[in-house]
């Protein structure tokens, strides 16, 4: 069912102040902090279009011989509702985009890089445990995981231990699953001493 089209036969400058200002209204709703600018925004981005400015030039008008265009009123109402949207939509982003920016530069004092004489404590603790169980594995592990620890590839380590690749693999994931075991049952163990 098809919407009549509507004779410009009032004054289309009231018209259009009465559509600006419901747009505004519309704009306000969905959340525009400058709801005027958002509706004439939208309005222009309407006459940016071909088909909706035949629409917009035809409603809004005075020219009485402007030729009747595609879209009824109701249509031309609904594009400039989804424009209005848009428009909205974008204003809102660059806001929170501003707001982000302006949080961002804020001046914020520097943080000490030295690490709290806490943290240190606990990571010397934590070192001492590491090397207490490093030193409970086999040989071959010890030094297959201390090569490999301080940047060795694994060819470079099995040159120097006379071994294939394959075998450094082995040691390695070997050793770093019983290291890994040592370390817990001994952190374990400090838990239960400290309760």
């Amino acid at each position: 069912m098809s919407i009549p089209q509507l004779a410009v036969t009032y004054d289309t400058t009231r018209a259009y102040r009465r559509l600006v200002d419901a747009l505004a209204r519309r704009a306000a709703r969905f959340g525009s902090a400058d709801p005027e600018a958002a509706a004439h925004e939208a309005v222009a981005r309407s006459l940016a279009s071909p088909v909706s400015r035949r629409a917009v030039e035809y409603y809004f008008h005075e020219d009485e011989g402007a030729p009747v265009p595609e879209w009824s009123l109701l249509q031309l109402l609904g594009w400039l509702h989804g424009v209005l949207r848009n428009v909205v939509r974008e204003e809102r982003a660059r806001a929170h985009v501003h707001r982000e920016t302006a949080a961002a530069a804020v001046k914020v004092e520097p943080v000490d890089p030295a690490p709290d004489p806490l943290t240190s404590m606990i990571d010397a603790q934590r070192q001492a445990i590491v090397r207490e169980c490093l030193g409970k594995l086999g040989a071959d592990y010890q030094t297959a995981l201390l090569l490999r620890w301080n940047g060795a590839k694994y060819a470079d380590i099995a040159a120097q231990l006379g071994v294939n690749e394959n075998t450094v693999a082995t040691w390695l994931r070997r050793g770093a699953l019983e290291l890994t075991a040592l370390v817990r049952a001994r952190m374990d163990v400090e838990e239960a001493d400290d309760v």
